[in-house]
């Protein structure tokens, strides 16, 4: 892979790990079903200048509806009292391994053994996390974040039944469906004023839901569509394990998280776990390829 490829990749992983401390810091003044909303919101104006993907509108409407308005529904609210960024951004990559096990159950895909030792061993280590008291992440919270990356992973089904379709116009036309559905259910159970609470959000708190809806989305998926055209996805999806490392860090270098032991003990645990997941293909790959 070139450098430069390279460095995409490292923006990537810096946009998207450091959006979890971005999000942390909006959900300090801005309640968790508005910020979905409104998250989505400042991104429609894109719609004028990305044509709509050459795609049926429920492949569009479903993307909406699990990846960008279910998962984030149920993160933001996990965030908002129950987990701290950094484990957020950990885990949250258990969808890896529930987007393996949905493409065997339902598209009868092929699992490596290697993949499913990497399946135990991530749940072994969420299980530490859960079972770790006084920690980062209330079992409410977990339970929050796992029903997230189950959304993902369900949004993760109907992607692979659009190859070669550009991810950017398809996640903005799919922005399409949070921000209503988002400012009723904000309307009903977070407060009948959701004006009166955007008025008093502070400097910070809008430079981090722009920097979340439009770093993450616009920078992070152009890069990343990018990247994935010009190179395998065994190849590119890899790094992605790299993504909850730098949240990590990144909460505890602006946000002063930091897990408990026991929490660190799961944390190396997942993410070996991820890795059996998602190095399994590479390695796979290499071994065809080599003469």
């Amino acid at each position: 892979m070139p450098l430069r490829d390279l460095g995409l990749i490292l923006i990537v992983v810096l946009a998207w790990g450091s959006n979890f401390s971005a999000m942390k810091l909006a959900l300090d003044e801005v309640p968790p079903f508005l910020f979905v909303g409104l998250r989505f919101a400042i991104l429609l104006p894109l719609l004028a200048v990305l044509p709509r993907p050459q795609v049926p509108w429920s492949k569009i409407i479903a993307v909406g509806l699990f990846i960008n308005m279910g998962q984030f529904a149920f993160l933001f609210a996990a965030m908002r009292a129950d987990a701290s960024a950094g484990l957020a951004s950990l885990m949250l990559q258990m969808q890896a391994p529930m987007t393996i096990l949905f493409s065997v159950l339902f598209l009868h895909e092929t699992i490596r053994p290697v993949q499913v030792a990497g399946m135990f061993v991530a749940l072994v280590g969420v299980a530490i996390i859960a079972t770790a008291s006084g920690g980062s992440v209330s079992l409410l919270g977990l339970f929050l974040i796992m029903c997230g990356a189950l959304c993902w992973a369900t949004g993760n089904m109907v992607l692979k039944t659009l190859p070669g379709v550009a991810m950017l116009p398809l996640f903005i036309w799919a922005s399409l469906i949070p921000p209503l559905p988002m400012l009723a259910l904000s309307w009903l159970t977070e407060g009948s004023a959701p004006v009166t609470t955007l008025l008093t959000v502070s400097p910070v708190g809008w430079i981090s839901v722009i920097y979340v809806a439009v770093i993450s989305t616009v920078l992070g998926y152009s890069l990343w569509g990018a990247l994935l055209s010009r190179h395998p996805a065994a190849i590119v999806t890899p790094f992605a394990l790299l993504i909850p490392v730098v949240g990590l860090a990144t909460a505890a270098a602006i946000l002063g998280e930091r897990p408990t032991g026991t929490e660190w003990w799961g944390i190396t645990i997942i993410l070996l776990g991820l890795s059996l997941t998602q190095i399994s293909p590479l390695l796979a790959r290499m071994r065809r390829t080599r003469p």
